[in-house]
């Protein structure tokens, strides 16, 4: 018996050749076109990688050339594009006649918005009078720098004119005999007229500007506020009325606040806020942006003979006070989110005298720098309201404003003899001013028309 294994295969169907020819057939060509769309893939990137480099080295080569340019830049150029800015408004406008290029950067409002950003020194003092309400305007040196074209502010269409308040180069003033309210910048003499409040401020308002010259405030848009009494003259009551600038119109808070009375000439403007002594030694401020009132106590406890004033300097915006006893001149800094004070800086008040062959008694200088650069006041100096962005006091002396700048001990000094009337209770009329550029926008044509 034959005995073999053999493997037993099933019959293959027929035409199964022809199956796998047509199968292979379609992934070759499934395969070709995936390898033609990696190609076309592969040809789309290093387009895009080389469009990328060109574009890199396009701008490298523009920042070659720019630099190129800038070291070779002339001087009167690197002048214009560098440091014209940081100059006071009325050198600025003097500058104007350099070049026509400069009259053309000078003009552009860009630089206006830029110079009003970057140049935040006090420029000098606005004075007025409470007999026949004239205005003065007191320059530091050199006056040149900070001189204006019109210091009396008659461009005005009334007259005469009271100076409320300042900020950031703008000007709030406020005609007595109409009751009118005006905004102006006296470096360029453009000024706007402001609709009337709902509510009588009385013959001496309250009222705080509020400029912030913002990265993106183009357009200078500002903000008043004033306060009024509720229920009567003798009410100690005060509410708030705010006007928006960029709204166009007038609102009254729903916010009062107790206290007995403020001090129109005191109020300030510090970080967005609204601020005014009281005679209860407190400080209010008035928050137009989130509508809310708040009440500090001053920093001197009850020293009730001290002399002090309120003021805000530096790029935060911050709220400082001013305190002068029999024996020191204080700054005090008012803490974010606290009702507590910081002692920032003192300067040592003490009296001396000179005495010549005759025994005549010759009173020295009112102050003087020790060896250390500590300033020492022989004379006790009157606080005034201060606004700047720099760490600069202002303090009344004898007929003088003298700006201390605690940062570096500089001693700047206005002589204005004969404009103050100082007493006790509320000081002399007076508004710190800053020299820029801004332009005064008008109010909105709604209110306008409204009013």
């Amino acid at each position: 018996m034959e005995s073999s294994s053999q493997l037993l295969l099933p019959d293959r169907p027929e035409g199964d050749d022809d199956h796998h020819a047509d199968t292979d057939d379609g992934d070759n060509d499934a395969a070709d076109k995936r390898g033609a769309e990696a190609a076309e893939s592969y040809d789309d990137v290093q387009y895009l990688v080389r469009r990328n480099r060109a574009a890199a080295r396009k701008r490298l080569l523009a920042r070659i050339k720019l630099i190129h340019y800038e070291i070779h830049k002339p001087l009167a150029d690197a002048v214009r594009d560098h440091a014209l800015f940081l100059l006071p408004a009325s050198s600025i406008l003097r500058l104007r006649a350099v070049s026509r290029s400069w009259a053309r950067h000078v003009s552009s409002p860009i630089f206006a918005h830029t110079q009003s950003r970057s140049h935040r020194s006090i420029a000098g003092v606005f004075f007025g009078s409470s007999v026949d309400a004239s205005v003065a305007y007191v320059p530091f040196p050199p006056a040149p720098a900070h001189v204006l074209p019109d210091p009396t502010l008659s461009f005005f269409p009334v007259s005469p004119i009271a100076v409320c308040s300042s900020s950031n180069g703008l000007l709030l003033c406020y005609a007595p005999s109409s009751g009118d309210f005006f905004v102006c910048n006296p470096a360029t003499a453009a000024w706007a007229a402001v609709p009337r409040p709902p509510h009588n401020p009385g013959p001496e308002p309250a009222a705080v500007l509020i400029f912030v010259p913002g990265v993106y405030n183009f357009r200078s848009d500002y903000t008043i506020v004033i306060s009024f009494r509720i229920s009567g003259a003798s009410s100690g009551i005060f509410g708030f009325q705010a006007f928006s600038s960029s709204a166009g119109g007038w609102w009254t808070s729903n916010e009062v606040c107790a206290a007995e009375c403020l001090l129109p000439d005191s109020g300030i403007a510090g970080g967005g806020v609204a601020y005014w002594r009281t005679t209860m030694l407190t400080v209010v401020g008035y928050d137009p942006a989130k509508d809310s009132v708040r009440m500090v106590h001053w920093p001197m406890n009850y020293a009730v003979e001290v002399r002090w004033e309120i003021g805000q300097m530096g790029d935060g915006g911050r709220l400082f006070c001013t305190a002068v006893t029999e024996e020191v001149v204080q700054v005090h800094k008012l803490l974010p989110k606290s009702d507590q004070w910081a002692l920032v800086a003192s300067m040592d008040l003490k009296k001396r005298w000179n005495t010549n062959s005759e025994e005549e008694v010759v009173e020295e200088e009112a102050w003087e720098v020790e060896a250390g650069g500590q300033l020492v006041f022989k004379k006790r100096p009157w606080p005034m309201r201060f606004q700047g962005g720099e760490l600069e006091v202002l303090l009344w002396v004898e007929g003088r404003v003298v700006g201390v700048n605690l940062a570096t001990k500089r001693v700047r000094v206005a002589a204005a003899f004969g404009w103050p009337t100082w007493d006790d209770v509320r000081g002399a009329k007076y508004v710190p001013y800053i020299s820029t550029l801004a332009p005064v926008p008008p109010p909105a044509a709604a209110a306008l028309t409204s009013s």
